[in-house]
């Protein structure tokens, strides 16, 4: 059974796809696709971290590393944690967008404020 993405599944994105409707889901989903995107960046660009260095050969240096590792690794788990939850979310947003028929022709129209979208259903074809 396939579950409509505007009805609650038990995530984290319930609470916001509750407020997504036929005028909306475009502009979201773009916003969406842009968080992901900046997230994705801001993780890959902390990759060098996961195996954080001594900054000298001092024994200090060296046990400070054991001690800040793990609380990188935690950080950074926690940011990908995110960015999954960001994923999850902008698909059942571009779910929502096939579900109401909607085309990327209209989402550039949206943001323009001329689509003089009306909704007709779900699946319409335009």
């Amino acid at each position: 059974m396939d579950v409509p993405a505007r009805h609650p599944q038990g995530l984290v994105s319930d609470s916001f796809m509750a407020q997504i409707d036929v005028d909306n889901v475009l502009q979201v989903k773009r916003l969406f696709d842009e968080r992901v995107d900046a997230a994705r960046r801001t993780l890959a660009d902390s990759a060098a971290l996961r195996a954080m260095p001594p900054c000298a050969d001092d024994p200090v240096s060296k046990d400070a590393v054991v001690v800040f590792q793990p609380k990188v690794d935690v950080l950074r788990k926690t940011h990908s944690d995110y960015v999954n939850e960001l994923v999850e979310a902008r698909n059942r947003l571009a779910k929502a967008v096939e579900e109401y028929g909607l085309t990327e022709d209209e989402n550039a129209a949206s943001f323009s404020g001329s689509s003089g979208l009306q909704y007709r259903g779900p699946h319409v074809t335009r």
